[in-house]
């Protein structure tokens, strides 16, 4: 059944004939339903398959990265406890040889110095610290083989850890950015949401046949 809506121009008193009007009847409003809600669901479930896609992608290497950061986290700390503690064993060391006080005193200084845990200094100022105790130590009246080999190993494990370091801080950065875009990925959700109201707007028109 079909109506022709008709109205005047106040101004002009012109006839103006407005779009058609096509009264539905029940079947053809029904379908008409169904077909709209069909569409809505096949365009909305394409461009979330391929968003979801990305988001899992996402997910998975936010994940990869959150366990490479709490392994590198625990590493630092056993790289830390190698250092001081092969600092340890070179104070002892120290400690047998027969060194004038003033010897003892400037290197157990650079011993302490080598094995800081303060991070100001960058790795030239602490390799200059490490290559002056060497020689202060190889200056000594003494066998002093031993000792050389644990500041070297306090030496190693700084190095080791500040590599390290670095290595994680950058992966704390690129993690942060990966949380942050998964944070501002807001279409997957909107998406999801808008698929489940037309399916179930769809159940309904098509429990009315």
């Amino acid at each position: 059944m079909c109506f022709l809506s008709i109205s005047k121009n106040c101004r002009t008193g012109d006839i103006v004939q407005a779009e058609e009007i096509k009264i539905m009847n029940r079947d053809e409003l029904i379908s008409a339903a169904v077909v709209k809600h069909e569409r809505f669901i096949s365009e909305y479930q394409s461009e979330y398959d391929a968003l979801n896609s990305g988001t899992s992608s996402l997910i998975q290497e936010i994940d990869a990265l959150k366990k490479d950061v709490e392994s590198a986290e625990e590493k630092s700390g056993v790289y830390d406890e190698k250092k001081h503690y092969a600092g340890h064993e070179a104070e002892e060391e120290l400690k047998k040889l027969n060194a004038k006080p003033a010897e003892v005193e400037k290197i157990q200084k650079g011993i302490e110095d080598l094995v800081s845990s303060k991070t100001s200094d960058t790795a030239d100022e602490r390799k200059a610290v490490y290559e002056t105790l060497c020689n202060d130590i190889k200056s000594l009246d003494a066998d002093v083989s031993v000792l050389l080999a644990k500041v070297d190993a306090a030496y190693k494990a700084y190095l080791d850890g500040k590599e390290l370091g670095e290595n994680l801080a950058a992966q704390k950065i690129l993690l942060d950015q990966k949380q942050k875009e998964n944070v501002e990925n807001k279409r997957v959700d909107w998406l999801k949401k808008r698929i489940e109201s037309h399916q179930e707007a769809l159940v309904y028109w098509k429990g009315m046949k």
